[in-house]
């Protein structure tokens, strides 16, 4: 049954290997290295291992290979920024705390200055235009 599942898992693999023009040509470039290495080595027999050209060969494979291996790996995930949420909900929480406070202040002000005005307001409605607070004797005579 396990062997049923490795070609499935292998799929997206050998699909991004086929559609990945970079995957391809790391592949290409570790291949063709290779290939001069052991040709070199297999040249020199014994110097082979003091040979300069054949490490420098050998390096750009594995570094090739290094390259295509990373390119085939899925991308990492965005790491998730938890405090950055926490922040937000936060500042939106301080913001509508200053606001409502704000506003009930001013709600509270501006009731007694307009309780204020309206008990002027019902003074001045209750006497007549023209009469002062005098005497009413002596606006009759007047």
């Amino acid at each position: 049954m396990a062997n049923k599942r490795q070609p499935k898992a292998a799929v997206p693999y050998l699909r991004r290997m086929l559609e990945d023009e970079y995957l391809q040509e790391q592949l290409r470039d570790a291949a063709s290295a290779l290939y001069a290495t052991y040709a070199r080595a297999r040249k020199q027999r014994a110097g082979a291992a003091e040979d300069k050209r054949l490490y420098r060969s050998l390096r750009q494979a594995a570094t090739a290979v290094r390259n295509a291996a990373a390119a085939l790996r899925p991308p990492r995930p965005e790491p998730k920024r938890p405090f950055r949420k926490l922040a937000v909900v936060g500042l939106a929480g301080g913001a509508t705390v200053w606001l409502t406070m704000k506003l009930q202040k001013n709600q509270s002000q501006g009731t007694s200055d307009l309780g204020a005005q309206d008990s002027d307001a019902a003074e001045t409605s209750a006497t007549p235009r023209g009469v002062t607070d005098q005497d009413p004797a002596a606006a009759h005579t007047a």
